[in-house]
């Protein structure tokens, strides 16, 4: 502003007379405004320079238990958990395919629609049911299992020529194909013929005492 020529020079007369009409202008109820020529209306000649909207820099905080279909009584407390509890609680329910905003018998019909198409050609592959076995055969493989032990049990002896050998297994699932394996070529070296073995484990997926440490799982259907 210094590098512009002054309205009025230093002493002029006029300067003071100026400032207090400028005061006693800006101390009234009146709004000066002019027409804008873009808008075509009267805006406001003082205005604060607009910014636009300030940054929101995080969303409102609402309680973390709306939305949900679980009764007030049913609720789990995890603010009064430590993290890891709270975790643990997560990790149990998460693997329950039962949330608690679920009926109980979810899992339940979870299982059963999984095991639906084996039920409808009634084969029991796939369960931990027994079913027939060659009293001769069973016999032939005694060494086999003698050396499988507590880790297999036989459970049924499939095929219109009996060499499909099914045993419920008992081992590391880490483990469990290449037992498999191995149990073939024990079969084998007992004059039998085998084509397949499987090892049924019902309905469990993964090691849980291995599993980091959690021995937390969903509830099981009934084979």
């Amino acid at each position: 502003e210094t590098l512009l020529t002054p309205q009025f020079h230093p002493g002029d007369l006029e300067q003071e007379l100026t400032d207090e009409v400028r005061q006693f202008r800006r101390s009234l109820d009146i709004i000066e405004s002019y027409v804008d020529p873009y808008l075509n209306m009267e805006v406001p000649v003082h205005k604060a320079r607009w910014h636009g909207y300030p940054e929101q820099m995080s969303y409102p905080r609402k309680n973390y238990t709306n939305n949900r279909y679980t009764k007030e009584e049913d609720w789990i407390d995890f603010d009064a958990m430590t993290p890891y509890e709270a975790r643990q609680k997560a990790l149990e329910l998460a693997r329950a395919k039962n949330a608690p905003w679920m009926k109980e018998e979810v899992h339940l019909e979870y299982h059963a629609s999984r095991r639906a198409p084996y039920e409808e050609y009634g084969t029991i592959i796939g369960t931990l049911r027994e079913g027939p076995k060659d009293p001769a055969l069973v016999e032939r493989i005694q060494p086999a299992l003698k050396i499988l032990g507590s880790c297999a049990k036989l459970l049924s002896i499939e095929g219109e020529a009996q060499r499909i050998f099914r045993f419920e297994y008992h081992g590391l699932m880490k483990n469990r194909f290449g037992m498999a394996r191995w149990t073939e070529t024990l079969i084998r070296d007992c004059d039998v013929d085998c084509d397949n073995v499987i090892f049924e484990t019902g309905w469990r997926r993964r090691d849980h005492a291995y599993d980091g440490g959690l021995n937390i799982h969903g509830p099981s259907a009934p084979y």
